[in-house]
């Protein structure tokens, strides 16, 4: 008999590195898992994104059936540049496991599983719940991390090193002390905390240490730092509006939500990342600055976790270290943090409270392998022998922080527990270059655009019939639908089959096409694609190349772009420091079956429990839409609403 299942999930974990990493023992608890258990490979949905995927798992719903469609979604009747963040729950209309668990007296624990806030859950448990894996725009977060430079770097906060003065209980230095003020701001309203740093040469070589404080007095300092070295957790009063959910985006403007302004109690501990023997160059890491309340669901289960756990870090994505704020050996150990938190934080809800069904999202690897994928793969443009070693031992160390995390929460399962671990898609390596789509739609005179009186390029919504949104939709600027529509509706399927003849004219260099498939929103449905907010066009790219939707002044059809364009952290694209651009590995508009060198964007799925087959490899596909009313059938418990994917039965050894 099944009683409870566990749905853990890896976002972006490969099934080939899954494979690999269990077969040398860096994966030793998944592994257990695999040979207890069922393993297969199957596909996402498209977009290969979190924004959708998530939802599909939780739902057995298609992004037309879901509503959301992309990480950002348009609804129909609105400017064709307004789009509706897909990690929240108010863009879904589907019904989710937990939500149907209810009905048949289920309980949940949600742990940090994207795109269900506001939460829906009424009879569980939930931390946080937006996973949108943008630097900046996490609803709950006080303020996002931080750099303090000396010297210019993207988007850091500017200080000067001078003469210290003022100070009291000062610590030996061979050179005359220095120092400086760091600001730690709250992001939606004005309030701020001044940190004091001292800057001294504590052995008589240099520059070497900082001391940092509220006050000028030494004796009072939070931290004393080397290199290389990690404060403690700290804890500082800031005014916010939590949760600040965005409510719409136009062009590159958010809308928020308004909340009422509080006051919160932050965490965020400071690193501190290089000071040069002649305090020439100085960079202070600060990570996100995150309430103590205001994120879980009962309000009291946060202070149970940080009391008995730790700060929660809810983003820790690339972007400090594209911009060159911070190391590789910082974001790992950020990383190796977060997985390690879940683990322990997911460990203590399931030994502390009953539950029948738990679900978990960790966007760790998906981040990381952003980062680092062109140090692994041979086919990447930036692969470099001498190197390889070292990014492997990356992979292996946030793959196998993925798997202690796992290990601490399936030692909660037993024998009438079903254990499910997934991705919500894989990746595969950036080696071609960009379809400069946006480029392509304007020289066929289906985009136009002008200067507003700032100077400013925009759409001119006059002369357009075709406007590009996110990573796969293409939309007919419709009259009597859109606002701005020109386009009348006998002209609609002409315009579809130009826009779509445009798209495959495009070519690379070598005269390929890098559009794997693009179709009529009538002819998508057997992708899952359909619906009121789906494009009047949809696409998909050949393995290795991305899409380009923003115009250019030489209008080039095809371009080659250091480091893939994201929709995740593009900052400081093309200024990151070291042998790899930002974003070396790509997904997204991918294609769900896509293979190249050692990527792959199907997914792993591994399930364990009773009524699972045992040390078997499945010879069959499933996709994602298959999860929800697998689970529900071996749970004995009706399928989610709408729910469209079957069961695997292939992995079933008998009726639960």
């Amino acid at each position: 008999m099944v009683r409870r299942a566990m749905i853990i999930g890896l976002d972006s974990a490969v099934p080939e590195l899954i494979k690999k990493f269990a077969e040398e023992g860096v994966l030793p608890n998944i592994k257990r898992l695999m040979d207890e258990g069922v393993y297969g490979e199957g596909f996402a949905t498209h977009p290969t994104l979190t924004g959708t995927n998530w939802t599909t798992i939780a739902s057995g719903t298609w992004p037309g059936t879901q509503g959301a469609s992309c990480m950002w979604t348009h609804f129909e009747g609105e400017p064709l540049n307004r789009v509706h963040s897909s990690f929240l729950s108010t863009t879904s209309r589907c019904e989710r496991l937990w939500e149907t668990g209810e009905k048949v007296g289920k309980k949940s624990i949600l742990m940090k599983y994207p795109c269900t806030v506001p939460p829906t859950i009424k009879n569980g448990i939930q931390v946080e719940g937006s996973g949108a894996p943008w630097y900046g725009l996490d609803p709950f977060e006080i303020s996002p991390s931080m750099c303090f430079s000396n010297y210019p770097l993207p988007r850091a906060r500017h200080v000067e090193l001078k003469a210290a003065s003022g100070w009291s209980n000062v610590p030996r230095s061979y050179s005359k002390p220095l120092e400086t003020a760091v600001e730690l701001r709250s992001k939606s309203v004005e309030s701020k905390v001044t940190y004091n740093v001292l800057v001294i040469d504590s052995e008589g070589k240099g520059y070497d240490r900082v001391v940092i404080s509220r006050s000028k007095d030494a004796n009072q300092a939070v931290a004393n730092l080397s290199v290389g070295e990690w404060s403690s957790w700290l804890k500082e009063e800031f005014e916010a509006k939590i949760p600040l959910y965005p409510k719409y985006r136009e062009d590159d403007k958010i809308v928020y939500e308004d909340a009422p302004v509080k006051r919160y109690t932050g965490t965020f501990r400071f690193k501190l990342i290089e000071l040069t023997p002649d305090a020439g160059r100085f960079k202070l890491y600060q990570s996100q600055i995150f309430p103590t309340t205001g994120f879980t669901w009962p309000e009291s289960i946060a202070k149970e976790l940080i009391d008995n756990v730790g700060p929660f870090q809810e983003h820790i994505g690339p972007n400090p270290n594209f911009c060159n704020w911070i190391d590789d050996e910082t974001f790992l150990e950020e990383l190796e943090y977060q997985a390690w938190w879940l683990g322990k934080a997911s460990s203590y809800l399931l030994s502390h409270y009953e539950w029948d069904l738990f679900f978990l999202q960790w966007h760790g690897p998906n981040h990381a392998q952003h980062a680092f994928w062109g140090g692994i793969d041979p086919i990447s443009p930036w692969y470099d022998e001498k190197n390889a070693s070292k990014y492997w031992s990356y992979f292996r160390r946030f793959y196998g922080a993925a798997d202690k995390m796992v290990g601490d929460i399936v030692k909660h399962a037993d024998e009438e527990t079903l254990v499910v671990v997934l991705s919500d898609h894989g990746h595969i390596p950036y080696v071609y270059g960009a379809a400069m789509i946006g480029n392509a739609l304007i020289k066929a005179g289906l985009l136009a655009y002008k200067r507003d009186s700032s100077g400013k390029l925009v759409v001119d919504w006059s002369k357009t019939k075709a406007y590009p949104i996110n990573s796969i939709h293409i939309y007919v600027n419709l009259k009597g639908r859109d606002p701005d529509g020109i386009v009348e509706p006998e002209e609609y399927e002409d315009v579809c089959n130009e826009i779509i003849s445009t798209l495959y004219k495009i070519r690379d260099p070598k005269g390929r096409c890098p559009i794997a498939f693009a179709l009529k929103k009538s002819e998508a449905r057997m992708i899952g694609l359909y619906g009121d907010r789906v494009g009047d066009v949809v696409y998909g790219m050949a393995a290795g190349y991305i899409a380009c939707l923003e115009p250019t002044e030489d209008l080039e059809e095809f371009h080659f772009i250091r480091g893939a364009i994201s929709v995740t952290d593009d900052a400081g694209l093309g200024q990151r420091a070291g042998p790899l651009p930002p974003n070396t590995s790509i997904h997204g508009s991918s294609i769900p079956s896509s293979r190249l060198g050692l990527g792959s964007i199907r997914v792993p799925l591994i399930m364990r429990g009773p009524g699972i087959k045992k040390g078997y490899v499945m010879r069959n596909h499933f996709w994602l839409v298959d999860i929800a009313p697998t689970v529900a059938y071996i749970l004995n418990m009706p399928p989610p609403a709408n729910c469209e994917g079957s069961i695997i039965l292939e992995a079933l050894s008998q009726k639960p």
